[in-house]
C-alpha cells in the first residue's frame, strides 16, 4: 500500500500541473485577451448606470478594475515579448516602460483600496 502510494505521487503532480503546462503552450491570442477585457469595461460601464444598490456599483467599479489591470498585464507582456529593448532600458526615450506599467498597476490597486476604505466608512 506505501509503495502505490509513493507510485502514484508524481503521477497526481502531473495531473494537478497538465492544464498549466498545457495553457504555457497553447496557441493563445493575447490581443483576443485585451479585446475581451475591453468589452468587459464596457458592459459594465452600461451596468453600472443601470445599478441601483450601491453594493452594486462597488461591485461593479471593483470588476472593472480587476479587468483594467488585467488588460494592462496582458500588455505589459505582450510589449515585453514584442519589444525587448523596451524591457532592457534602452528605448528612445532612456524610459523604463516596463516599470512604468508596473508602477501603474500598483497605483491603480491602491485607488481600488482607498475606494473600498471610503465606500465602507
Amino acid at each position: 500500500m506505501h509503495t502505490l502510494k509513493i507510485a502514484l505521487k508524481p503521477i497526481m503532480a502531473g495531473l494537478v500541473l497538465l492544464p498549466v503546462i498545457a495553457t504555457a503552450h497553447s496557441s493563445h491570442n493575447p490581443v483576443d485577451d485585451i479585446a475581451k477585457y475591453d468589452q468587459t469595461v464596457i458592459k459594465r460601464q452600461v451596468e453600472f448606470k443601470q445599478s441601483q444598490q450601491t453594493e452594486e456599483k462597488i461591485q461593479n467599479l471593483q470588476d472593472q478594475i480587476s479587468a483594467l489591470e488585467s488588460k494592462m498585464l496582458t500588455l505589459r507582456n505582450l510589449m515585453a515579448s514584442d519589444y525587448p529593448h523596451i524591457k532592457e532600458k534602452m528605448s528612445k526615450y532612456k524610459f523604463d516602460y516596463m516599470e512604468s506599467v508596473d508602477d501603474t498597476l500598483v497605483q491603480l490597486k491602491k485607488v481600488l483600496t482607498q475606494i473600498d476604505t471610503l465606500l465602507n466608512q
